[in-house]
């Protein structure tokens, strides 16, 4: 399959997001291949879309792509940071004001192309693997010490992401569960997002509020990592019937048993400072169905069904909230205005776009940007649209006359 070359690829400002699960391996990469296969068809299959695989103890997404070099040969993740600790000790180390530099130095010595295979002919879709899988990987793999890796040069793993992002629009990492120093760099250093995959498992929801809470106090406590992290919680619910799964999310006050949904509006509200967010039209709309999770194959991902709940209908309503980086506790409704808005706002500048066209704008702007009382507001908007009406009507009444 033809590469295209990393270093040709035009600029632009893209994003990381890191997909972690506690626990759940095969949840948490089916997510995030639906997703990277989503986003990688935006505008015509145009937008280019990188897939990490940095789960170095469980690697798995290579074996969702047929083709490509053997996996003996191509390199990835383990290799490209091994060529990163072998120069940054060549380079010795620099002042804490100078990381920055020499971690650009070093990166931009990696040939890039090396590392990289696209892995499919109609999307510009990418992956990095964990490694080449010969006889030395896993001994390899131990050996390479994340921490010391920081501590020779903190500005490492964002220069690492700054480089890939000027690339992609999209950099998906796929996350090692547990807890580990890989772990804290692919949530707590690389990503602006982050996708936390849970399961009915109580220490699953529990490891991902752990792992939540330290990344953002991590960026909180130093500063040169304040930055924002949005989280989005994918509930990954037991095959059953609505019954048991509406049990898992509101829990049963009678045996005194708490709703995931609850903890997640408790863990969101405690690390955004706000209080009495709601997650309800989110969790109505995102979970990821367990049934097909071991199922393997890109073929899998382009067929599958769109049904409300099944896999590829669950990322793409996710990624409505994601793409555009809106919070999670904000309604799907005001989502999708946010979006028709936007949409017809650009619409709206072209100076042969209809009348119609930015009066809807306008309405839209109108509502969203209401204030005060709400009656006020919905009877303002009430007769933005009779007018509109109105206005509409004149029109079509004009060019009945014009006709006859």
């Amino acid at each position: 399959m033809e590469t295209s070359r990393f270093t040709a690829a035009p600029a632009m400002t893209g994003e990381v997001t890191t997909f972690y699960a506690y626990d759940g391996a095969g949840a948490r990469s089916r997510a995030l291949v639906n997703a990277a296969w989503l986003l990688s068809g935006r505008k015509n299959a145009k937008t280019p879309v990188l897939m990490i695989d940095w789960d170095l103890e469980g690697p798995g997404l290579h074996h969702y792509f047929a083709g490509g070099q053997p996996a003996t040969e191509r390199q990835g993740v383990l290799e490209l940071f091994e060529t990163c600790r072998e120069r940054l000790q060549a380079l010795g180390r620099a002042p804490a004001d100078e990381t920055r530099e020499l971690a650009e130095r070093v990166l931009e010595t990696i040939d890039w192309d090396s590392y990289l295979e696209r892995v499919d002919d109609g999307r510009p879709l990418y992956l990095m693997r964990a490694g080449r899988f010969d006889d030395s990987y896993g001994e390899r793999a131990d050996r390479l010490d994340w921490d010391a890796l920081f501590c020779a040069c903190p500005a490492l793993f964002r220069s690492f992401a700054a480089h890939l992002t000027r690339r992609f629009a999209h950099v998906l990492v796929d996350c090692r569960g547990g807890r580990s120093a890989a772990t804290s760099v692919c949530t707590a250093l690389l990503p602006d997002k982050m996708v936390g995959v849970f399961t009915p498992e109580p220490r699953s929801l529990e490891g991902l509020d752990g792992v939540v809470r330290r990344a953002l106090d991590y960026r909180c406590s130093h500063e040169d990592e304040q930055r924002p992290l949005l989280v989005y919680p994918l509930p990954s619910p037991p095959d059953g019937g609505v019954e048991e799964r509406l049990g898992w999310r509101h829990g049963d006050a009678r045996h005194g048993q708490r709703g995931y949904q609850a903890a997640l509006e408790s863990l969101l509200g405690d690390c955004y400072g706000l209080a009495g967010l709601a997650l309800d039209s989110y969790l109505d709309e995102v979970q990821l169905p367990q049934a097909s999770l071991g199922e393997t194959g890109l073929a899998c991902v382009r067929g599958a069904d769109r049904d409300r709940l099944g896999p590829v209908r669950s990322i793409e309503t996710l990624l409505e909230w994601m793409e555009p980086g809106h919070f999670p506790w904000r309604p799907l409704a005001e989502v999708r205005l946010v979006q028709a808005v936007e949409a017809l706002r650009e619409r709206a500048g072209d100076t042969q776009a209809p009348p119609l066209a930015r009066e809807l704008a306008r309405l839209g702007e109108l509502y969203l940007g209401q204030q005060g009382d709400e009656l006020a507001a919905a009877r303002r908007i009430e007769q933005h649209v009779i007018a509109l009406e109105e206005g509409l009507h004149a029109m079509e009444e004009g060019r009945r006359i014009v006709r006859s």
